[in-house]
């Protein structure tokens, strides 16, 4: 086995430098969101004995948020074990191996720490930058990418994506103008940026620029082909924009169009688009038909999942919509043996997901106490993850003016 240096001087242990060239095109397609990430990968996996291969085909498992990908994550470590590691390589490995355990926090003071060592190491920054997003730690989110800046030349062809994901901290810290400009110069550099143009989505929407929001987003999503489902949620911030506009005929034009046909996918942000942008339409006054019993049958059977809060409370606004007392139950059950669990999403639970999910329940059948257990819990709100555009609705089901839509 070689160890090979990239063009950053971070080493790579692998059998040929031909395959730290196939793992950096495989970097490229996954920050590019592009839809042949995992093909590449399994490509190189099969081919090849190189760990960083093996830690993003783990890392890239437990990023899809699904118990079903958990063995496929047990696999990469398994493998990982049974190779030759450098020091940075053993340090993803450990990484690895705490979020596998659901220990979400230590994984995370690990990652920051190999960053501290490695402040180029791309891959590290964006698996921090997802932990940080759904941890609701919004100063966190932006100073782990603001810390790691200085470290890279901005002639690096990755050096735009460092820009969106700064982007998208400084949108979540409230600095917006700064955030606009990030986001705009990151989809200069790299136009496939989809999580750049997320970032500016999420300044117009906070700001209110509603016609702005809209003709940014008709712009990027025409330029985009063979892009995975991460594209789906910026036609969700587009229709978004349009409530913002109070064209809700728009709003649901596009989740026709865009966000109901993927539901088959069964990938939790397409439920956590459809379920919230349905509720959003119903609080204006729209009649949404039986588009919530038929995202109930895409997704009944992800509400005992214990991956996310987050994604796991939009789960259930379907069944509670409906009144699917069977799968409600369910799931509430799962919330209650959940927030006695020790890991890290656990304490999530206890501390505000379980009431979160049974305020739910009640909101949906009209009970009072539903909408007055979330004005109690407001400001816990960041801990279930996501973004301040996302966690409003939380607020809208309160009766609380809407500052954005």
């Amino acid at each position: 086995m070689l160890q090979v240096a990239d063009s950053r001087d971070i080493v790579s242990t692998c059998e040929d430098k031909s395959h730290l060239v196939a793992f950096d095109d495989v970097m490229l397609s996954y920050l590019s969101s592009k839809v042949d990430t995992m093909s590449k990968l399994k490509t190189l996996t099969t081919t090849s004995n190189m760990p960083m291969a093996h830690c993003l085909t783990g890392y890239m498992m437990k990023m899809a948020s699904d118990p079903r990908s958990n063995p496929a994550v047990e696999s990469s470590l398994k493998t990982l074990g049974e190779l030759t590691l450098n020091q940075r390589e053993a340090q993803h490995r450990d990484v690895l191996s705490l979020w596998a355990q659901e220990k979400d926090t230590d994984a995370l003071t690990k990652l920051e720490a190999l960053l501290d060592d490695y402040p180029e190491d791309m891959l590290a920054l964006r698996i921090a930058h997802h932990l940080h997003f759904y941890m609701g730690n919004s100063n966190s989110l932006c100073e782990s990418v603001r810390k790691r800046l200085p470290f890279w030349s901005k002639d690096d062809p990755l050096y735009g994506f460092l820009l969106g994901m700064l982007a998208f901290g400084l949108e979540e810290s409230g600095e917006y103008r700064d955030a606009e400009h990030a986001g705009r110069d990151a989809c200069e550099r790299n136009p496939d940026d989809l999580w750049a143009a997320h970032a500016v989505m999420h300044v117009m929407q906070m700001n209110g620029r509603w016609v702005d929001g809209v003709q940014f987003a008709n712009d990027v999503l025409s330029g985009w082909s063979g892009t995975n489902n991460f594209v789906y949620h910026l036609h969700w911030h587009k229709a978004l924009l349009q409530i913002g506009r109070r064209d809700y005929d728009a709003a649901l034009a596009i989740y026709d169009a865009h966000l109901a046909r993927v539901l088959s996918d069964d990938f939790y942000l397409d439920a956590c688009n459809a379920a919230s942008l349905l509720w959003r339409l119903q609080l204006a006054g729209m009649d949404v038909g039986q588009r919530w019993l038929t995202l109930a049958e895409h997704f009944n059977h992800r509400c005992a999942d214990q991956e996310l809060v987050f994604a796991s409370l939009h789960y259930l606004m379907a069944p509670a919509q409906i009144g699917d007392e069977g799968t409600i139950d369910a799931a509430l059950e799962s919330f209650e043996s959940w927030s006695s669990s020790a890991s890290s999403q656990g304490q999530v639970a206890a501390k505000i997901g379980r009431d979160l999910a049974y305020a739910l329940v009640q909101t949906a059948r009209g009970d009072e106490r539903g909408p007055e257990t979330i004005k109690r819990l407001r400001r816990a709100l960041p801990a279930i993850g996501g973004s301040w555009a996302q966690r409003e609705l939380f607020k809208q089901l309160t009766g609380t003016p809407v500052r954005f839509a």
